[in-house]
């Protein structure tokens, strides 16, 4: 098998709502020698001697971190997503705490509980209303005056809203209140109810490779001193090596996109919701026509009854159209989860939904070849293949 072949970029269409194109710059830095080395650091028993300076791109990382999101604090050792959660919810809650989270019928992560419980904590579900698709505020607000919680992680994977800080600190003045913004953090320029971090959010960490276009990686941000003290007692324990080539990676694709992050932002919106309504246009299912179907990046699409989601995402995946089929808060079975933000990263803008739309619309309404489909899939991929708001670098204010 020639490996390298393989891992070569491929004429599709991207709909994944968990991925992005990354810069050209922030590609490099995965193959520099960085890519096996640790930083300079001291211990009371040991020095690790880096020659190559790589403690000051993690540094400019983090400046680069709290730029970006306004944030006192911020971390960049970890790895992924999932091990950003797994550090978060160990530092952050007590022995045998009380936890609250998204149901995964709710749109929650799926890895969420099984943790929660594996480090013996007492798991509960966040009240969400599955008409409105949000957070039921006010029922959530009466579950803890009867049993009060110790951290709320909301974990929403599946999301057609940003959710609301204040109305969830409302519901919850005294719980340590974590937002694990995997899906979101390229979009929290744009959101001034989510990104809250005084009176809102303890926390905001995630994955840095969605809706933030950069290298699949995790960050954390707060402003609170003493759940920064806590997690940063903790990291010690859960992340020996934190890549550093990813950090150079995050570091550059924070920088080229610091001066565009609420245009970027915005589009990725606007694309979602014009997608959505060009799907809707030519006859499929979405739920959400009275909000403009998306808040957020994300679309959803219900199939038939008489269609398996199953089928669905294999016949895309035939005719080179990355999408993901995933369990729907809104129908409570299997649809598509759409994210527009990879084509907002290539340039595309809401005129441009309509030939997106189009494409599975003869494939999975009209029955088209899924030859002749791939083609023209390639042929739109082949439009649009650089990387957009990814300008000059802008100065880095926080010292």
């Amino acid at each position: 098998m020639d490996v390298l072949a393989a891992l070569q970029q491929r004429p599709s269409l991207n709909l994944f709502p968990i991925e992005n194109r990354l810069s050209p710059r922030a590609a490099a830095a995965l193959a520099t020698d960085a890519v096996n080395r640790y930083p300079y650091s001291e211990t009371p028993v040991a020095v690790y001697g880096d020659v190559a300076g790589l403690s000051d791109v993690y540094d400019y990382c983090v400046d680069l971190t709290k730029e970006f999101y306004g944030a006192r604090h911020a971390f960049v050792q970890f790895l992924s997503g999932l091990h950003t959660m797994h550090t978060v919810l160990t530092a952050v809650t007590p022995r045998s705490g009380r936890v609250m989270v998204l149901a995964p019928e709710d749109g929650g992560h799926y890895a969420t509980v099984t943790i929660c419980e594996s480090f013996g904590y007492r798991a509960d579900y966040i009240p969400y209303d599955r008409k409105r698709l949000q957070i039921d505020h006010s029922a959530l607000a009466a579950r803890i005056a009867e049993q009060p919680v110790d951290v709320i992680y909301l974990d929403a994977s599946t999301t057609l809203h940003f959710p609301d800080a204040r109305a969830l600190r409302a519901a919850a003045p005294d719980a340590i209140i974590c937002l694990d913004a995997s899906h979101l953090l390229g979009l929290l320029p744009a959101a001034p109810q989510t990104l809250v971090l005084d009176g809102g959010f303890d926390s905001i960490s995630g994955s840095t490779h969605k809706t933030l276009p950069g290298p699949q990686k995790g960050l954390f941000v707060t402003n609170s001193d003493t759940v920064a003290e806590k997690v940063a007692a903790r990291i010690p324990f859960t992340a020996s090596s934190s890549h550093s080539a990813t950090v150079g990676s995050l570091a550059i694709t924070l920088e080229e996109l610091l001066p565009h992050r609420v245009d970027y932002a915005r589009q990725t919106i606007a694309n979602a919701r014009r997608l959505g309504e060009e799907l809707a246009r030519r006859g499929f299912d979405l739920p959400g026509e009275d909000f403009g179907y998306t808040d957020t990046h994300q679309v959803w699409v219900h199939p038939p009854e008489e269609c398996s989601p199953h089928e669905w995402g294999r016949a895309l995946t035939r005719a080179d159209i990355r999408t993901t089929t995933v369990g729907l808060p809104s129908s409570g079975r299997s649809g598509l989860r759409l994210g527009s933000q990879e084509l907002t990263r290539w340039g595309m803008k809401e005129a441009d939904m309509a030939a997106v739309a189009e494409l599975l619309a003869r494939l999975l309404l009209r029955g088209d070849d899924t030859g002749r489909v791939a083609a023209d899939v390639a042929d739109l991929a082949r439009e649009f293949p650089g990387v957009a708001y990814a300008g000059q670098p802008a100065p880095v204010t926080v010292t």
